[in-house]
């Protein structure tokens, strides 16, 4: 899906040329971006855009114009892309995009083979972005795959069902290790640490991002990073939801949202 991920791309570009920024701000940017740009195709209240800026007051000074700019141009285009996409949902049981097997299939026919596997339950776009920008900071090789994963409902198991048609039981960790296997990994690393901050911390935004720690999964990768080519990877994605609670993160979220990510899995490849 080129036209998806050519606007991540650009992003990821205009990030990596800010400078050597810490990954905790290129994260807090793109985040940023994409709610703002979210906000601007959703009925948003007042209060809610309020509840947004004080989000933008915790990027440093010097920062907070980017989120106005090119970053908010190409986050509209993404976000607007994939809601297109979403519009017939009525594919999504027999879409290719949904099928592991078929996703598996495209992984070993594009990537080959990789050192290490990370599967990241709840990543979402803006995690994946981060990452991939600081690497890139780092003159590592980025890709962002162009093709997806599909979950239509935006929980895990619509993906761990599917691992019985594999013979594996129904867990992440079993999907971590059947990518290990088809692209001849020496380790795959499963992480809970994002599913479980979004339902402990995603009523606050800034809470949220905060006891995310983009730092300390930096770090953890680039372990790895530094004398291997890594895979990265999640079942599904968060949603943002903006209603009369306010905003605040979730993944399956069932209505209208600024952010329906939870219906997504990005790949990136770094070597």
């Amino acid at each position: 899906m080129p036209n998806l991920t050519s606007s991540l791309d650009i992003i990821i570009n205009v990030l990596s040329n800010i400078g050597d920024l810490p990954v905790e701000i290129l994260h807090r940017l793109i985040f940023s971006s994409l709610i703002k740009a979210g906000l601007s195709l959703f009925n948003a209240q007042k209060e809610q855009e309020i509840e947004f800026e004080k989000l933008i007051q915790t990027i440093p000074t010097s920062y907070r114009g980017l989120v106005n700019g090119k970053l908010y141009i190409n986050s509209l285009h993404f976000i607007k892309t994939f809601k297109n996409l979403l519009k017939n949902t009525d594919r999504f049981p027999i879409m290719k995009e949904a099928n592991i097997h078929y996703v598996i299939q495209f992984l070993e026919d594009k990537v080959g083979r990789v050192d290490v596997i990370f599967v990241l339950d709840c990543a979402s776009v803006p995690e994946i972005i981060a990452l991939a920008s600081k690497f890139v900071t780092l003159n590592h090789n980025v890709i962002i795959l162009n093709e997806i994963f599909i979950n239509p409902v935006g929980v895990t198991q619509f993906l761990t069902r599917q691992l019985e048609s594999f013979g594996r039981e129904a867990y992440l960790r079993q999907y971590a290790e059947i990518l290990k296997e088809r692209l001849k990994a020496k380790i795959s690393i499963k992480s809970s640490t994002i599913d479980l901050l979004t339902h402990t911390y995603g009523f606050d935004l800034n809470n949220f991002l905060n006891f995310l720690e983009m730092r300390r999964l930096f770090d953890q990768i680039n372990h790895f990073a530094k004398q291997n080519s890594v895979l990265i990877t999640s079942d599904h994605g968060y949603d943002v939801v903006a209603d009369k609670h306010g905003l605040y993160i979730t993944h399956g979220y069932k209505g209208e949202c600024p952010l329906n990510f939870s219906k997504l899995a990005l790949f990136l490849t770094i070597d």
